[in-house]
């Protein structure tokens, strides 16, 4: 499964009368109930070994620290924070990972479970080997996949990563299989599906190149077999957009990156998915407030 770092224990966390008076007010609190769940989505943190390095103009080790801070200033805790691959700066090495953890445990200090992807960036035995914690089984050989219901929605994390530190991305056939098995077997709830890579149409003209996800064809078809499937999440371009496949009606959901941008622009930052029982509303919270899309809002209505 992807890697997923549980919420640590209040005895880890309230290790002093001043961690406790620090903690976010929704911490000592009860959560809110079911109809107004949320979850924080982040993609492409790209943080290297030293959290001062800069690439891009962009210090990732800062951008990731001030978003991790936002998200404990929210008015109510989060189901959890999805981390949607890139997790690692360039060639997932095993101390960029170390620096990863270190910098989203707060976020665990404060009781909110943290759920991760690969993307081509990462390496997937470094990344499983800097963890500590214990990982189920995986579903599917040699790929880390991972489904997880809440009261109102279903998620499912894919796993895209193919060679580290090249651009394509891949599914694979096991996969593909193993998601059409347990689509057909969740709850009979709103379900997101989400992958580091981008959707790509076929290679037809000489000379093109994959960029994204080289078995799109392939994954849209299995998706059009469940109609609970809703939308499909995913990064890697860094860009915050929002379409609609015109085959299958789903939601495309392009998440900005943590860290650099391609293109001066486009924000970076993060995304608050809040669900209830008849839709969910993604609304970008740009690094940079004033931005002209900070506070954009993309809504998916469960019915349509």
């Amino acid at each position: 499964m992807p890697i997923t770092l549980p919420a640590l224990t209040r005895r880890q966390w309230i290790q002093s009368s001043l961690a406790a008076a620090l903690a976010p007010g929704w911490a000592m609190g009860a959560e809110k109930s079911p109809a107004a769940e949320s979850w924080v989505l982040f993609s492409d943190t790209h943080i290297p070994a030293d959290a001062k390095a800069e690439a891009r103009g962009v210090i990732m080790g800062d951008n990731l620290t001030r978003c991790a801070n936002q998200v404990l200033k929210l008015g109510s805790k989060p189901y959890g924070v999805l981390v949607n691959g890139d997790c690692a700066f360039l060639k997932g090495e095993t101390a960029d990972y170390s620096t990863f953890v270190s910098l989203i445990n707060p976020l665990r200090d404060a009781g909110i479970p943290v759920h991760c992807t690969l993307g081509n960036h990462d390496d997937r035995k470094n990344f499983m080997s800097a963890m500590t914690s214990v990982q189920d089984p995986r579903p599917v050989d040699g790929k880390h996949v991972s489904v997880f219901s809440s009261a109102t929605m279903n998620w499912v994390l894919l796993d895209t990563l193919d060679q580290v530190n090249k651009t394509p991305g891949l599914l694979g056939d096991k996969q593909l299989g193993w998601l059409d098995r347990t689509l057909a077997s969740l709850p009979a709830k709103p379900t997101v599906v989400m992958a580091h890579h981008n959707p790509q149409q076929p290679i037809v003209g000489e000379g093109q190149k994959h960029t994204g996800m080289q078995d799109s064809d392939a994954l849209f078809k299995v998706l059009a077999k469940h109609k609970r499937v809703k939308a499909f999440v995913y990064g890697h371009t860094h860009n915050w957009h929002h379409s609609r496949d015109e085959a299958t009606g789903l939601h495309l959901i392009n998440l900005p990156p943590v860290a650099y941008v391609f293109g001066q622009d486009r924000p970076n930052g993060w995304v608050i998915a809040r669900a209830t029982p008849e839709k969910l509303v993604l609304e970008l919270r740009a690094l940079n407030p004033a931005h002209d899309q900070h506070g954009e809002k993309v809504e998916i209505l469960w019915a349509s």
